[in-house]
């Protein structure tokens, strides 16, 4: 397959950086500091209309990703408005109070993103059990599990990242992300298991060209 380097913009600035380099795609946000939330329409529209393929974050708060009505009723939302304007996929995940994927509310989002492509975020390595949880999210119908390994950085997840990688290859991909740089990217390169990887391309608290540009020169060899 062919590699995938996916970009994390927290705004529209960063945003800008990257459109002219050969990145698969963008998952847009807004609030670093909380991981990232649903970003505003306009920025939505404005990075649509770059012709990047964007895929929004649908998360509303920070904190867990426990849901109550009102905030899955703005989720759907959100996830209507990304379809109707062409962005090319979604970024979403809801966990239930035992810690697993709450497969009921994932599937009232996904009904409502037909066509579009399906990225479980960081809520997976909040899960209790990982390998069960990744089989709900196949069997939902995602295309891709974003994931630091259930530590604070992928590479320091590396070997769950893998072990995820064996037992999910050719039904979904694993897609290290989590201060994934060009210094520590080089053993997920060795694993012809992974062909997605996830980075905001931040050196010292800021979106970095040069970094942007030395992952794509390991990613695109």
């Amino acid at each position: 397959m062919i590699p995938q380097l996916e970009v994390c913009t927290f705004n529209i600035s960063d945003l800008k950086k990257t459109i002219n380099y050969n990145v698969s795609r963008i998952e847009l946000c807004v609030n670093k500091d909380v991981g990232g939330l649903t970003p505003p329409k306009k920025d939505i529209e404005f990075a649509v209309n770059t012709n990047l393929p964007i895929h929004p974050i649908i998360r509303p708060r920070g904190g867990n990703f426990l849901y109550n009505n009102k905030e899955m009723e703005s989720m759907i939302s959100s996830i209507s408005f990304c379809k109707e304007i062409g962005c090319k996929g979604i970024v979403i995940g809801v966990l239930n109070k035992k810690n697993g994927i709450d497969v009921k509310k994932c599937n009232e989002l996904i009904k409502n993103a037909s066509g579009m492509s399906l990225t479980f975020h960081m809520a997976f390595d909040q899960v209790d059990n990982s390998f069960e949880s990744m089989e709900q999210i196949i069997d939902l119908g995602f295309d891709r599990i974003l994931t630091a390994g259930k530590k604070n950085s992928a590479i320091e997840g590396f070997d769950l990242i893998n072990q995820l990688a064996l037992k999910g290859k050719d039904r979904i991909s694993i897609m290290p992300g989590s201060k994934l740089r060009t210094s520590n990217i080089d053993r997920f390169l060795e694993n012809n298991l992974i062909n997605d990887y996830h980075s905001s391309c931040y050196i010292n608290n800021s979106f970095s060209i040069i970094e942007l540009q030395s992952l794509i020169k390991k990613i695109y060899p």
